[in-house]
């Protein structure tokens, strides 16, 4: 049986495994993996260890969870900004806007939740990029087949495009959460990393 809940815990009977998981994320994105324990967990939602070992055979596995749910936040935050972007008559210039949407989203992400974007590329399950198909990957890939579609991007470079994209972009916004890159000289950096993709991509076709 689960100990009854503490004033001020933040459970309530219920949903015992994504309650750890969203109190987990929290520790990680304040203090990094390094912050985050069972038994932290299980005191910011009033119960014991024995409980959560229940849910998770190891803090290994907590973790992982915690990776997927930051993977998952970055993919959504992309497609939000994706989704802000006017729609335009000129099927070329919307494309290509909502790839800067999503890019900009990626470094954004990294910069307000820089542990968080830290620990989603540090997967304990041993996930290598590739071999999961997360939002954000998925999100990348659908933008990259709309450019070979309208003839933006050569067929030939399908299936390398999104590897150039995808390092260019996550290089800056690693930078940007080890806060290499100041919030002032952010806006160059972004665009002059955007610009470098699009025209390694695209080339002459624009």
């Amino acid at each position: 049986m689960l100990t009854p809940k503490r004033k001020g815990a933040d459970y309530h009977h219920g949903d015992l495994k994504s309650a750890a998981v969203i109190a987990a994320r929290n520790l990680v994105a304040l203090g990094g993996p390094q912050a985050l324990g069972i038994r932290p967990v299980a005191q910011k939602l009033g119960v014991t260890a024995p409980a959560l070992y229940r849910h998770f055979s190891s803090l290994e596995e907590l973790l992982s969870e915690v990776c997927c749910s930051a993977l998952e936040e970055l993919g959504n935050l992309m497609l939000a900004r994706r989704s802000k972007v006017p729609v335009r008559k000129d099927k070329k210039r919307y494309e290509i806007e909502k790839f800067y949407a999503i890019g900009d989203a990626y470094v954004e992400y990294a910069q307000k939740f820089p542990r968080l974007f830290e620990t989603a590329f540090n997967n304990p399950s041993g996930h290598k990029v590739g071999e999961y198909n997360d939002l954000a990957w998925r999100i990348l890939n659908e933008s990259i087949e709309n450019f070979v579609s309208l003839g933006l991007t050569p067929r030939s470079k399908r299936r390398t495009a999104p590897l150039v994209a995808w390092s260019a972009v996550h290089g800056l916004a690693t930078l940007v959460s080890n806060q290499s890159v100041s919030p002032s000289d952010l806006p160059f950096f972004r665009k002059a990393v955007m610009d470098g993709v699009l025209d390694s991509l695209v080339g002459k076709n624009l």
